[in-house]
């Protein structure tokens, strides 16, 4: 190979590295972009995000302050009075009821039935 040969062969190789160089950077400079454009909205996003969850805890809050004056304002109706309890019983005097309790008869208990009585129904024509 003699030089006029080889200097275009080099040249070749040069122009050629640096058109693929080119090539790859705006391939890359341009997915560098979108992910940055996605990174921004992303941020965006968190951001409105942010924003409206301020927004609902303030509207909770008021909300919440409303309820309770509106509980204030509204009063329930007084409860009535809990009876006083009764003094507490003789053991022996309890005892002793519960003895007479079970020596008395029982109350029949009404027996249960298997089946409903039979109900005729009309016939419709």
């Amino acid at each position: 190979m003699d030089n006029g040969q080889l200097l275009p062969l080099l040249g070749g190789f040069l122009a050629g590295g640096l058109l693929a160089a080119g090539g790859v950077n705006a391939w890359l400079s341009g997915r560098a972009k979108r992910v940055a454009q996605r990174h921004l909205q992303a941020e965006q996003a968190l951001q409105l995000a942010g924003q409206q969850l301020t927004q609902a805890r303030k509207q909770i809050e008021q909300l919440q302050r409303e309820n309770h004056e509106l509980r204030l304002a509204v009063r329930p109706a007084p409860r009535m009075p809990v009876p006083a309890p009764e003094a507490p019983q003789d053991p022996a005097e309890a005892a002793r009821l519960y003895a007479e309790s079970k020596l008395q008869p029982q109350p029949a208990k009404e027996q249960p039935q298997a089946f409903k009585d039979t109900v005729v129904l009309r016939r419709s024509e």
